[in-house]
């Protein structure tokens, strides 16, 4: 019986000639499962390349927002250098940081650097309004924290935080969700805190806010020492035109009470001695005389006065010999006896350091001639080379004063004698201190560092 060969070799078991007809229906299997493969890939890589496009989306919107957001702050950052008052200055600031955060109020916060506290300056929303003008420690709060660290917090649930000053947070109306605080900083130096508080659910300061506020925080450090150096600069031109002003006054009291007297006295006397002349001839020249004397003493007088205004030897020769010449004046002019001590000789100084000594000791000698009545002044120089300081001491005779009670009426009285020694010492590094006693006299002391204040180590040769 012949074999089967058909049906023995199973169902692709054909004929020679059928054979390729069973190898393309196994390789259409293979490719409809690459196929499905293929597929199923290409939608992954969809999905991957979907995402990624949604991530560079948010990313672009983030850097759209960003660049709109330091826009805003470089123009309002160009606007506020513009503005040289200090008070609408630092409103404008916070108004601005508070707009540019979306928030929803904010303070602004400066040190004290007199009592090394922190005073909220300006306060923007929130019902915080009376807050301004209170003070805290430096250290206190989260502001206190900002200002010690001099680096910017996010709180994103203050309540759970130790650091949070609840007595400052209760001023304001509402529930803080977020806050955010930025130190304020100009060349290395603190100049306070700026801090910006959300209260809308869900809203949160990120990382990129912190940055920004950063950013503009800086920019308004610098814009606030501007405005200060601004103010310093309008208060002693102020000052000066007060000085000034007081200069010219002592000035004409001066000529009024000296020569402008003695000029009149001879005049009436020439106009005397014109009469004696035609009436007693014989009489004449001691009225002549007289008027030489009176002439004489008018024109010492006057020469005084130029010395005062302009003592040409103090920059030709140095501070010792216009002192020489000072108390020589004043002994000629104003019957006053002024001893000059020099304890031991020491180098010329600076310019600078020559004309306040002598402008301290000017006002010192004026004063005491002025209002204690005094009859005898002393002039100590006291260098000492070991502890590298020159110690001037005025000593009067006169009835002397009480100091803090002075001190506590200068307002009221308007003079600026104690306040111009003072900074005319503070010119020089030196260091004024004044002593007096009612019926004990005065002595005015000026104590500076001898070494940077020497010609020789001076930036004026």
């Amino acid at each position: 019986m012949p074999l089967q060969i058909s049906s023995m070799m199973g169902p692709c078991a054909r004929p020679q000639g059928a054979k390729l007809r069973c190898l393309k229906g196994s390789r259409g299997l293979e490719g409809r499962q690459g196929e499905s493969l293929s597929k199923t890939t290409d939608a992954a890589e969809l999905a991957a390349l979907q995402e990624k496009i949604k991530t560079l989306e948010v990313n672009f919107q983030e850097a759209q927002h960003r660049i709109a957001v330091l826009h805003v702050v470089h123009e309002v950052a160009g606007s506020l250098t513009s503005e040289l008052n200090l008070e609408p200055l630092l409103r404008k600031i916070l108004v601005a940081a508070v707009e540019v955060m979306n928030a929803s109020a904010g303070s602004l916060i400066l040190l004290d650097e007199l009592t090394d506290e922190l005073v909220f300056a300006v306060i923007e929303g929130g019902g915080g309004e009376n807050l301004k003008g209170v003070r805290m420690a430096r250290d206190k709060g989260i502001a206190g924290w900002v200002a010690t660290h001099r680096k910017p917090l996010i709180v994103d649930d203050v309540n759970k935080d130790n650091r949070y000053y609840q007595s400052i947070a209760d001023s304001f109306d509402f529930k803080l969700t977020s806050l955010l605080c930025v130190p304020m900083i100009s060349r290395n130096k603190l100049i306070g805190v700026l801090q910006v508080l959300q209260s809308k659910p869900d809203h949160y300061f990120g990382d990129l806010d912190q940055k920004l506020l950063t950013t503009f925080a800086n920019q308004a450090a610098i814009a606030i020492e501007n405005a200060r150096l601004y103010e310093s600069l309008k208060e002693e031109r102020d000052r000066l035109v007060v000085v000034e002003d007081e200069i010219r006054k002592r000035l004409a009291r001066d000529l009024h009470d000296g020569p402008t007297q003695l000029l009149a006295s001879i005049i009436m006397s020439l106009s005397f001695t014109k009469e004696l002349i035609k009436r007693a001839p014989e009489h004449a020249l001691d009225e002549i005389d007289l008027n030489l004397g009176v002439s004489e003493k008018a024109l010492k007088q006057l020469r005084t006065l130029l010395f005062d205004l302009r003592p040409v030897i103090l920059e030709t020769q140095g501070l010792i010999p216009a002192l020489e010449v000072y108390a020589e004046r004043l002994a000629e002019t104003d019957k006053l006896n002024i001893v000059l001590t020099v304890e031991k000789e020491f180098e010329r100084l600076s310019p600078k350091a020559e004309v306040a000594i002598f402008a301290v000791i000017q006002e010192a000698v004026n004063n005491a001639k002025k209002y204690a009545q005094a009859s005898q002044i002393d002039l100590i120089l006291q260098p000492d080379e070991s502890q590298d300081t020159l110690t001037v001491l005025i000593k009067d005779n006169g009835l002397g004063f009480d100091v803090h009670k002075v001190k506590a009426r200068y307002e009221e009285r308007g003079s600026l004698g104690m306040i111009n020694m003072q900074e005319r010492s503070s010119a020089i590094n030196g260091v004024f201190t004044i002593h007096s006693e009612v019926g004990q006299g005065t002595e005015v002391i000026l104590t500076l560092p001898l070494h940077e204040n020497l010609l020789s180590n001076s930036k004026e040769m």
